[in-house]
């Protein structure tokens, strides 16, 4: 029976050592010869840190101490990652398995070390795999949510972002304002320059509203030359300087081949409106700032235009003739 025990000891596939109290290897098997690149008559008599990282050495010691003093079976599959030291000083990552035995009255543990430099590699191969994956699916989501020229929220996330924020204003009975931008005369700069350069206009546009435009304000690209910002907590004349400034910064970008101007409609959601449903009141909002920018147009472009002034001088236009006939 003690001849199958040492065959036993002597070709299981992973590395056995014997450890005495002192921590010295008292016996190995072919493995750990095969494993760490040491004769057997090498790594007889010496401590266990022989095969410890030297920079692990030290602490080691203290742990086997602790162990030793406290001895109990320590499974394979340690909480954090281990590394054995070869012959020739390089590293493998192991698992380890710790068992204390006593044999003829002497307290011994016997070491089961096992190369896990397959396994080690497939986790991190699955880990660095796993990271492509996460980091695709936040370029797409990106992508889903952004113009891919601009960097600006497209259509699509602005009506989501802007139909929460006009949620947000009823429930706190505040005022929110909608600004449609188009530029001006923008097909004779494709025309006259080519679209690389309507291109370079329309990403110096964007980040002139981003650096403009508040922290808060929701920014996006309509698509073509069109812009909108939505912005919480404006009012209708607050909502004007703040169109204004948009436009000021628009007509003030250097460093293109030919000045770029914009008109603006705006339309403003007043504290204490009727509620609606968010989606037919933004449908409502961009109706009507869209009114106002074409007004803007008419009224012979780079100006701003709100929805309600827009309505007004209108109003009035209808009037006069009705006026003069009465006089």
């Amino acid at each position: 029976m003690e001849i199958i025990y040492q065959r036993i000891f002597e070709y299981t596939p992973d590395a056995l050592l014997v450890i005495d109290p002192a921590g010295r290897i008292t016996l190995a098997n072919a493995q750990a010869e095969s494993l760490f690149g040491y004769d057997r008559s090498e790594l007889i008599g010496q401590p266990i840190e022989i095969l410890v990282p030297a920079r692990f050495a030290g602490s080691h010691v203290q742990h086997r101490a602790r162990f030793l003093a406290e001895t109990h079976s320590r499974p394979m599959g340690a909480a954090s990652e281990l590394s054995a030291r070869r012959k020739d000083g390089s590293e493998l990552p192991v698992d380890i398995m710790l068992s204390p035995m006593i044999v003829q009255g002497n307290h011994l543990v016997l070491c089961v070390v096992r190369d896990i430099t397959e396994r080690k590699a497939a986790q991190d191969e699955l880990a660095r795999q796993t990271a492509e994956l996460r980091q695709l699916h936040a370029e797409l989501e990106l992508l889903a949510k952004h113009d891919g020229l601009t960097g600006l929220y497209n259509w699509r996330a602005f009506y989501e972002h802007t139909g929460q924020m006009l949620k947000t204003a009823q429930r706190r009975c505040e005022s929110a304002t909608l600004l449609i931008l188009d530029l001006d005369h923008f097909k004779q700069i494709n025309d006259s320059y080519g679209h690389a350069e309507g291109d370079r206009v329309l990403q110096a546009v964007a980040a002139t509203l981003k650096a403009t435009a508040r922290q808060t304000d929701i920014v996006a690209r309509h698509g073509g030359e069109e812009f909108a910002v939505a912005a919480l907590g404006l009012s209708e004349a607050e909502s004007l300087v703040a169109a204004e400034r948009l436009r000021s910064a628009i007509a003030a970008i250097e460093n293109l081949k030919c000045p770029i101007t914009a008109s603006i409609g705006v339309a403003t959601l007043e504290p204490g409106a009727p509620p609606q449903e968010p989606s037919r009141l933004l449908a409502e909002l961009l109706d009507q700032a869209d009114q106002a920018l074409y007004a803007a147009k008419r009224n012979g472009r780079n100006q701003v235009c709100h929805y309600t002034g827009f309505i007004q001088t209108d109003a009035e236009q209808d009037d006069s003739p009705a006026q003069e006939h009465a006089s």
